[in-house]
């Protein structure tokens, strides 16, 4: 099987890649043109396929993508071509739940507001403190990061509640309810902390609006660990000035960076990560065995793990 990798991978890499089978006749591309002189003869591919590079792929089935949200790799050509893709997807679920529940952790206990104590010296007891078995958790898509997400939550004996766009094919484990997406107001009603794990798609861009951020309790928090576009960040703002909800953490936002004079900054109930909630050193060995076992189950005539729809992006 003729093979395509660019951009190359390292020499460490290409080996673990080549041990997969001795059939592989692998082109590790250091250039554009070589990968432009190798994909006309490539059935498989690993890394960054362009239009340039799909106009010449005469005998191109299946790609393997580095990454886990398309948004920003799908082209028009590629979505309507009969190249099979799969994806990452669950390569960062562990990781980015952790990210999670640790700004439920900090808003459970006041840590956020603590911090900010301890920056300007004070020395002050008492925030509002949640238990967290008294919580209910909604997770907004049961993808590998919210089902991740769920699991932890009932580890910490949280009512946990979810919403999906395919709730047929989502797991049902760790869960009190699993509704379709449509309702979401019901999940926003409902949470205590309500965390948007969905994938950026043409149905999640402007989810979360002000329409679902005012169905939360006062007493609620909004967590974004997913794509920035998913929630509108001016009825965010509206609603922590007006008291409409207690709190948001927020790891994505719709403009990154978040420009420096965004109100978000100043507001002592907010906590805001630089989008790193998928920072971890496990990520690039990841990759490289989801790459391997997708090899060996492509040349077993098998289906590669997460295939994606690619006119719905996951």
């Amino acid at each position: 099987m003729n093979f395509l990798i660019y951009p190359p991978l390292t020499p460490e890499e290409l080996e673990q890649v080549r041990a997969v089978s001795p059939d592989l006749e692998i082109v590790n591309a250091l250039t554009e043109a070589e990968a432009l002189a190798a994909i006309p003869q490539a059935v498989g591919m690993y890394g960054d396929l362009t239009p340039a590079l799909l106009e010449r792929a005469e005998s191109l089935r299946w790609l393997q993508t580095p990454v886990a949200g398309l948004e920003r790799y799908m082209f028009p050509e590629l979505a309507k071509s009969d190249v099979v893709v799969s994806n990452m997807a669950k390569i960062y679920s562990d990781m980015i739940a952790d990210h999670a529940f640790c700004f439920i952790l900090m808003f459970a206990r006041g840590i956020h507001l603590y911090m900010r104590r301890q920056i300007r010296g004070e020395w002050r007891k008492g925030t509002p403190v949640r238990h967290l078995g008294d919580c209910t958790l909604g997770v907004i898509g049961l993808g590998g990061i919210g089902s991740e997400l769920a699991r932890r939550g009932k580890a910490h004996d949280m009512r946990v509640i979810a919403v999906d766009a395919r709730p047929d094919a989502a797991p049902g484990r760790d869960l009190d309810a699993l509704w379709p997406q449509e309702r979401l107001h019901d999940l926003m009603a409902e949470a205590d902390f309500a965390v948007s794990c969905v994938p950026q798609t043409p149905e999640t861009v402007g989810l979360i609006g002000a329409a679902e951020i005012g169905r939360m309790k006062p007493s609620a928090y909004l967590i974004n660990i997913s794509r920035g576009v998913v929630v509108k960040l001016d009825a965010l703002v509206a609603a922590l000035e007006s008291g409409g909800i207690a709190g948001a953490a927020l790891d994505v936002y719709e403009t990154e960076p978040l420009p420096a004079d965004h109100p978000l900054w100043k507001m002592e109930n907010v906590i805001l990560t630089p989008h790193v909630a998928a920072d971890n050193p496990h990520v690039p060995q990841r990759r490289i065995d989801t790459l391997r076992d997708n090899l060996r189950r492509y040349l077993a005539g098998e289906t590669p793990r997460n295939i994606v729809d690619k006119r719905r992006l996951f």
